[in-house]
């Protein structure tokens, strides 16, 4: 139930016309596509055989291990960048709050290709200070990308749930009654927003488990398998039916642990992740620490952003623009040869697809985040939103996998497949920023829409549209950007004339291009970067007003 005194919305009935589509697309795109699955292991499949394959072993226990070990890492920074980033007083608190979510923007193979060029061998930390980490092609390098990666999305949970749960007020009260500021984090803060911190940690665990793009650029030439890799590997060997089981195994091996993971999170977090309650009723957050514990924890995250992403997106602009590997990168070894050489017929092609199909998924997408954010206005419709939060966390080379198998026969190597992947991968990326709006808007107007006639498509296009209209430029901004740079699903389902740029930019580091690759990334960033740009007063106009009557944080999941 909707705590009290959260607005309420209008609750009128979804139209056969609104749930049907819905029902029929989660059908098309996730349900049947995964049903297949099933039906080919169990019809062709020797699980036995199977789960005895070499290596396959290794491959589960490093995902799993992996998993782990970046959970336990980057939950922890997500929660110590949000406590530094709520204080007020913050020395430039406004740019380190867009700067740590730089790792959302850049695409996530292209942060793995960065780093190999900034503290690999030969890298710029080598070229210039005669320090590498030989380590990095490996597991250690694999875990702390990740961890680098994975960070801001524990950082984004977590400051919304301090955002919704924190209690300024008892905070100060514990201090007056004498209680220190690690008292006070510990028995108040970091308690109320524990739940957070839950789900931050399911979140991370879960998408780890299917990441492929890191492991497959810095684990994979070391030898270092996932399980994500592996079934990349496998779809790799053409016309090998038992690679082909294997990789329907390991996808459907990656469903379950999803929906263990995620179903009953989603159930029992969900619900304590939402608040409400008046604006003016808390004061302003009230931090402790004086003007060098402020100086401190800007430093410290201006060191942490310099180490992680500064300095490798700033080797991998030099490498692109180096003319050789391994000379100083200084102007006068400066060229744009890689350029010339990357941007060619075929490039330009593969970077029109990819515009074409973000800016086509995009659009489908906003479409249907917004039907089912209007069809879970009803008990019947709830359980559509979890479904599609499922498909967000299941990984992309399952999604991709099972799409494969269903709909291969007609739209193999086609355009047509991709969109269907990302359709069905992104949903809820659209459909979480509108159902928020949407739980915003005053209900009065619609309710008297609705009194005066007007079917709830025509209340919602008159009335409700020009105050969403924020939210669902938002969302399409974040699923264009996403499906922009995209390369887990587009790597296993393209062919001859469907090339992504991204599988084009991961095909050529696999071939070992060092400059091209550069090339092609600064340019794959660029074009992400540049749209994301928008994004700032998008999100300022999706704030909730603090002088309104009540403040209310959607629920994170």
């Amino acid at each position: 139930m909707r705590p009290r005194g959260t607005p309420t919305v209008v609750r009128a009935g979804v139209p056969v016309p609104l749930a049907l589509p819905v029902a029929v697309l989660l059908g098309v795109l996730v349900a049947l596509p995964l049903l297949r699955l099933v039906q080919v292991l169990w019809q062709e499949g020797d699980l036995a055989g199977i789960l005895g394959s070499p290596g396959l072993g290794t491959a589960i226990g490093h995902t799993v291990v992996l998993a782990v070990a970046v959970t336990v890492t980057a939950v922890p920074i997500g929660v110590a960048l949000a406590l530094a980033l709520r204080r007020p007083d913050l020395p430039g608190r406004a740019f380190w709050r867009a700067a740590v979510l730089l790792p959302v923007v850049v695409p996530d193979f292209v942060l793995g290709y960065s780093w190999t060029q900034a503290y690999a061998r030969a890298g710029f930390t080598d070229t210039l200070l005669g320090l590498h980490w030989d380590g990095l092609l490996g597991p250690v390098g694999v875990w702390l990308v990740l961890v680098v990666n994975a960070a801001p999305l524990a950082y984004l949970v977590v400051a919304v749930g301090l955002a919704a749960r924190s209690e300024p007020d008892l905070e100060r009260a514990a201090r007056a009654s004498g209680a220190g500021s690690t008292t006070v984090l510990v028995t108040i803060t970091l308690r109320l927003v524990l739940p957070a911190v839950a789900a931050a940690s399911v979140l991370v665990f879960v998408l780890t488990l299917g990441t492929f793009a890191i492991p497959q650029v810095l684990g994979t030439p070391a030898g270092f398998r996932t399980v994500t890799t592996r079934i990349y590997a496998d779809l790799s060997i053409g016309g090998d039916p038992t690679s082909f089981l294997e990789a329907v195994s390991l996808a459907l091996l990656l469903v379950l642990v999803a929906v263990v993971c995620v179903a009953p999170s989603d159930a029992l977090l969900g619900p304590r992740l939402r608040s409400a309650r008046p604006a003016d009723a808390q004061g302003q957050q009230s931090v402790p620490g004086g003007r060098a514990a402020r100086r401190g924890q800007a430093v410290g995250v201006g060191l942490y952003l310099l180490l992680t992403m500064a300095v490798p997106l700033a080797a991998l602009a030099l490498s692109s623009v180096t003319r050789a590997l391994g000379v100083p990168p200084t102007p006068g070894n400066w060229t744009l040869d890689h350029f010339r050489q990357v941007l060619t017929v075929r490039t330009v092609e593969a970077l029109g697809r990819s515009v074409g199909l973000a800016v086509v998924a995009a659009s489908l997408l906003v479409l249907l985040g917004g039907l089912v954010a209007v069809g879970e206005r009803r008990r019947a419709g709830r359980a559509t939103a979890t479904l599609i939060t499922l498909t967000l966390v299941l990984p992309g080379s399952t999604l991709a996998v099972a799409l494969l198998i269903t709909y291969g026969r007609w739209l193999s190597g086609t355009l047509t497949l991709i969109l269907l992947a990302y359709l069905a991968k992104l949903w809820a990326f659209a459909h979480r920023p509108i159902a928020g709006a949407l739980d915003r808007l005053p209900p009065d107007e619609l309710h008297a829409a609705r009194a005066s006639g007007a079917a709830l498509l025509t209340a919602v296009r008159t009335v409700a549209l020009r105050p969403l209209a924020p939210a669902l430029l938002g969302a399409w901004l974040i699923c264009f950007l996403t499906a922009l740079h995209e390369v887990t699903m587009s790597s296993l389902l393209y062919g001859p004339g469907s090339e992504t740029l991204a599988v084009v930019v991961l095909n050529s580091q696999e071939l070992g291009r060092i400059g091209p690759t550069a090339a092609l990334s600064v340019v794959l960033t660029v074009l992400v970067a540049a749209p994301a740009l928008l994004l700032s007063p998008v999100v300022g106009r999706l704030r909730v007003p603090h002088d309104g009557p009540r403040a209310e944080v959607a629920r994170v999941g």
